[in-house]
């Protein structure tokens, strides 16, 4: 699928953005045109597609499942912590036809993708340094498709990541086993709000253990290098896919902007 035809069919999605956002939870929902780029990145490098299984961790309004079905993913999984964001993903879901069956549907349909919600939440300590005490690895900062608003075509990566073994079985509140999905796709809250200080590491740490392939997660730019030896530190590889603008429309009545661009990675 090309990129202009994904950003079309991702425009088309009912309900992109939270009606009733929870700033607790730092609800922000991941922009059709963002949305595009990481799918597409991640198609080119196979790991999401026809034979493919993917998980949204904290999956908001769904864009990110949306899009992994769009370009033929056969599971998609969407778990987050809020019933009436998984409502909003559900109906959106549906809306875009995805994971309905009709009667005249042959049940071994290639096309057909497999859609499973599930309401869960991550335990999350705040803490400074949520890093594994196993050390070793190697990564790589790359920066590529710096631009507006993620604008900028994301070149393929290395080849696929295979998860070491040495993070062991976690009690991260998600009752998912180890390694149950191809792909893990995540916009995880960048803890800035009191009592979320770390929480993308948690979200991280959670989306290695689901993950036998890999993992897609933004973070905020100002915090790679931490990000970088965090997961060195789990014995993986890491590698910065693409440099890009989060945009944050004007949701809270604490917002004095219409809106604000946030650099952040998208890490591999």
């Amino acid at each position: 699928m090309k990129l202009k035809h994904l950003k079309s069919a991702l425009s088309s999605v009912p309900t992109p953005q939270f009606i009733d956002p929870n700033i607790t939870l730092e609800q922000y929902a991941t922009s059709p045109e963002l949305t595009s780029y990481i799918i597409y990145s991640a198609l080119q490098n196979e790991d999401i597609g026809y034979g493919r299984s993917v998980l949204d961790l904290g999956c908001g309004t769904g864009m990110l499942s949306i899009g992994s079905a769009i370009v033929g993913s056969s599971q998609v999984i969407l778990v987050d912590c809020d019933e009436t964001a998984l409502a909003i993903a559900h109906e959106n879901m549906e809306e875009m036809g995805i994971g309905e069956v009709n009667e005249d549907d042959d049940d071994e349909d290639e096309d057909f993708c497999a859609v499973e919600y599930l309401l869960a939440k991550i335990n999350h300590v705040p803490r400074k340094d949520v890093s594994n005490s196993n050390k070793g690895g190697r990564g790589r900062g790359r920066g590529r498709g710096k631009g507006r608003g993620g604008r900028g075509t994301p070149t393929p990566s290395s080849a696929p990541i295979e998860p070491p073994q040495n993070i062991g079985p976690l009690d991260d509140g998600i009752p998912l086993a180890s390694k149950c999905v191809d792909t893990v796709m995540t916009n995880p809250p960048f803890g800035t709000k009191p009592g979320n200080s770390g929480i993308d590491i948690s979200f991280l740490r959670t989306a290695v253990r689901l993950a036998k392939r890999s993992v897609y997660s933004f973070h905020k730019s100002s915090t790679r290098q931490y990000l970088i030896k965090t997961v060195e530190s789990w014995g993986y590889e890491v590698d910065v896919v693409a440099e890009m603008k989060f945009d944050i429309p004007k949701l809270y009545k604490f917002h004095s902007k219409d809106n604000v661009d946030v650099d952040v990675d998208l890490i591999r």
